[in-house]
């Protein structure tokens, strides 16, 4: 099925009119990255957030909130807990991570809303202190 595609804009067939959808499970989406070894989670750099405590559940790190990061995404990323992400903008359901307590605010909106108890992180910022399932 991966070489179908090629193997379809080779032919006859215009490229653009090639579409395809993966259904089960693949690799971690994490562009950029590269295999590394894991940094352990840590505060971000800089003075402490003065805002709403922010809880990585599974990494056992809590910090408060800068308002200087776009997302909780962003802060996830300067604590180096692992995260999964790709389109930053809440189209791909990739960033979809557990919401164990608190709400949030999106900005921008997601074009779907997730799953019930769920949070996408790439867009989303604290309303009040946060538990993720990070």
């Amino acid at each position: 099925m991966n070489e179908l595609p090629a193997a379809l804009a080779s032919s006859d067939l215009a490229p653009a009119g090639v579409h395809t959808e993966i259904f089960g499970t693949g690799p971690a989406l994490n562009p950029g990255l590269t295999s590394v070894p894991a940094r352990p989670v840590h505060p971000p750099a800089g003075p402490p957030g003065t805002g709403p405590r922010i809880s990585f559940a599974r990494s056992g790190l809590t910090v408060g909130w800068d308002p200087a990061y776009a997302s909780l995404l962003e802060l996830a990323e300067a604590c180096d807990v692992p995260t999964r992400w790709s389109c930053r903008t809440g189209v791909c359901h990739s960033c979809e991570s557990g919401l164990l307590s608190g709400s949030v605010d999106y900005s921008p909106e997601p074009v779907d809303v997730p799953a019930r108890d769920n949070v996408l992180i790439c867009c989303s910022q604290p309303r009040d202190e946060l538990v993720l399932d990070l």
